[in-house]
């Protein structure tokens, strides 16, 4: 849910990863230089004579880290010279020069070290050293260059994989975040219309009233305008919400609305979405109590049950319609969610998008009278 702030941006990763692959190719090297070493002083040459450890890696260490300066030429080409159809033929001519490059300067150096280190008596000149690499050795380097292109190949199609899979997960976040955005954005008139109607119809009875509850609605929107910019808000802020919006609602259902707002103190600080429990309590006040009756209720609670944040909106109406249907981990009056207007089917759009299947949602009518509905959010 917390983006980090370390977190890397996608050239960022691209490039970390080629700096971390030359480094790799240039130093796998030491690996082979070091156990022909180890075999030339252990083991001796075709006549059996031993070197010491340190003349041995001077000799093939040297051999083998030229590799370290061709795979680094290697990587440069891979980067420039792109492998595809339209310059297939650019791409074999580029890399068969580059073999005979990388073979023919190879071979000399090898020849010169075997020529200055080797005890073996029938080198007895560069020249025929020169000779007896080309023998013995040209078809080993030539098959090592094509082996480092095809391995740097390799990382260069995982590279461009990962790439192409970031992109992806971005550009699905940010469409999730777009549609969250459109989400909240769909409530906010919802809600604001149905308020405006509450003033409106007060203007006819007492016009006083109507002016203190349009600055209700003023403090409404102002808050709201302050948590557009986040997918999710503090849980005291959200109460905030409800609370200006039940004194609104006082303006039309009078003083025998009561409402009861429990909220747990280990709770208060824990993010919840935003405008999540205000279409809870419109859904109550709208389709469970009616204007001017005595004795109904609201109850609005929020609290802390290990690792799982519970919300519950309940009232004393005259709860919901039809039979019950249950529907994977939801509960409705019908099994479709066109029969639950756009705050409900809102808030389960948006619970879906930012926790997936690990929320709750339930709706339920109690035994005595009245309409009770939870929200289980995960708090990890």
């Amino acid at each position: 849910m917390v983006a980090s702030s370390q977190s890397l941006t996608l050239a960022d990763e691209g490039a970390r990863l080629r700096v971390i692959t030359r480094i790799g190719f240039a130093l796998v090297w030491l690996i082979p230089g070091t156990l022909a070493a180890l075999q030339l002083s252990v083991f001796g040459d075709a006549l059996g004579t031993h070197y010491s450890l340190g003349l041995a890696l001077v000799w093939q260490g040297g051999a083998w880290l030229l590799w370290s300066v061709w795979s680094q030429v290697i990587l440069s080409l891979v980067d420039r010279i792109r492998l595809g159809g339209d310059r297939l033929w650019t791409w074999i001519a580029v890399h068969v020069l580059a073999t005979l490059v990388t073979c023919g300067v190879n071979v000399l150096a090898i020849a010169w070290l075997d020529h200055q280190f080797s005890a073996i008596g029938q080198v007895t000149s560069y020249a025929l050293s020169v000779r007896l690499v080309l023998v013995n050795h040209l078809d080993f380097q030539v098959v090592l260059y094509w082996a480092v292109l095809g391995a740097a190949y390799m990382v260069e199609f995982v590279r461009r994989y990962r790439e192409r899979d970031r992109a992806a997960v971005e550009l699905e976040q940010k469409l999730a975040l777009t549609q969250l955005d459109a989400l909240r954005m769909q409530l906010n008139p919802h809600f604001l219309f149905n308020a405006l109607n509450s003033v409106a119809e007060l203007m006819e009875m007492d016009v006083r009233e109507a002016q203190r509850a349009l600055t209700r609605v003023s403090d409404l929107l102002r808050l709201s305008l302050r948590s557009a910019a986040s997918s999710t808000i503090p849980l005291w802020q959200e109460i905030e919400l409800v609370e200006l919006y039940l004194q609104i609602a006082r303006v039309r259902y009078g003083d025998g609305l009561v409402v009861d707002l429990e909220v747990d103190s280990a709770a208060v600080d824990v993010d919840v979405p935003s405008f999540l429990l205000q279409p809870l309590v419109e859904n109550a006040l709208k389709h469970g109590l009616a204007p001017g009756h005595p004795d109904q209720a609201i109850l609005v609670s929020a609290t802390r049950v290990g690792d799982t944040l519970v919300l519950v909106v309940e009232d004393n109406g005259k709860g919901l319609d039809g039979l019950l249907t249950t529907s994977g981990r939801f509960l409705a009056a019908r099994p479709h969610l066109d029969g639950l207007g756009i705050g409900l089917t809102n808030t389960r759009s948006r619970l879906t998008m930012l926790y997936g299947d690990r929320y709750a949602f339930l709706m339920s009518n109690h035994a005595g009278g009245g309409c009770r509905v939870e929200i289980r959010l995960p708090l990890d």
